[in-house]
């Protein structure tokens, strides 16, 4: 799907759900101090194409974004580049764009969607859909005190010297959608805000068959069909967590 705008385009209706969905938390939950949505893909990949004058070139931004894109590398072995509301990077394995904005969310899947639209034949293992949003707590008391819920420390007493959560990940056994992957879940103390608390939410699926897959078809069917789940219930975990640690 091509983007002939020089902003790029949302839809509407996903949008304006998602900005109700984002509402209804606003009035009972903090805001995140800082944010970010990417889409990354494993695959194998020739990072010199994807330059914004390609981009440009195929539709999917305006020839003055592309134009106007700040690029920090071209390189046979990775290519980085950004524009206001997108950040691109690309190893020989690897496929990242993210924003910051959350407005740009569905402008950053159209984009991933479009990308391997025209590069079909490229071919893609792996995806994960990520959220990432970290939240300021009131006092460091409050700070300790969510460490102190997600990772008890009666457990360390007379092991360690005043212990403290560095990093906890939970993951669900398997994916309720029965698609081969996983979804995990990271927090962590914030390295943004502080004090804070930054939690991260990996929806990971991969290709039924890596020896037989070809192409980007089956990894950019699935980011089809799995963008609105995938977006809803990260919010619903990460807001929920907030919600348990009486954040």
């Amino acid at each position: 799907m091509k983007i002939n705008q020089s902003k790029p385009v949302v839809f509407t209706e996903s949008l304006a759900y998602l900005e109700g969905y984002r509402l209804l938390f606003s009035v009972r939950q903090p805001q995140p101090g800082s944010y970010s949505h990417s889409i990354v893909v494993i695959g194998n990949f020739n990072p010199t194409i994807f330059n914004p004058s390609w981009f440009a070139t195929e539709g999917l931004i305006g020839k003055e974004e592309s134009e106007g894109a700040k690029v920090d590398i071209i390189h046979s072995d990775i290519a980085i580049f950004s524009l206001e509301w997108i950040r691109v990077e690309v190893l020989r394995d690897r496929f990242k764009a993210e924003t910051t904005l959350q407005p740009y969310e569905e402008a950053v899947r159209d984009l991933v969607i479009g990308t391997f639209t025209f590069l079909r034949h490229t071919p893609l293992k792996q995806m994960g859909i990520n959220m990432d949003m970290h939240f300021r707590m009131d006092s460091f008391e409050k700070w300790h005190e969510a460490g102190h819920k997600l990772a008890p420390k009666g457990l360390w007493e007379g092991l360690l010297e005043k212990p403290g959560l560095i990093s906890l990940s939970m993951a669900e056994s398997a994916r309720r959608d029965g698609r081969k992957g996983r979804i995990l879940v990271r927090t962590t103390p914030s390295e943004r805000v502080k004090p804070g608390l930054f939690i991260g939410i990996n929806d990971h699926v991969e290709v039924r068959d890596t020896e037989t897959t070809v192409g980007s078809d089956e990894i950019i069917s699935m980011l089809k069909e799995m963008w609105p789940e995938s977006h809803r219930r990260s919010e619903n975990i990460i807001y929920s967590l907030l919600e348990r640690l009486s954040i």
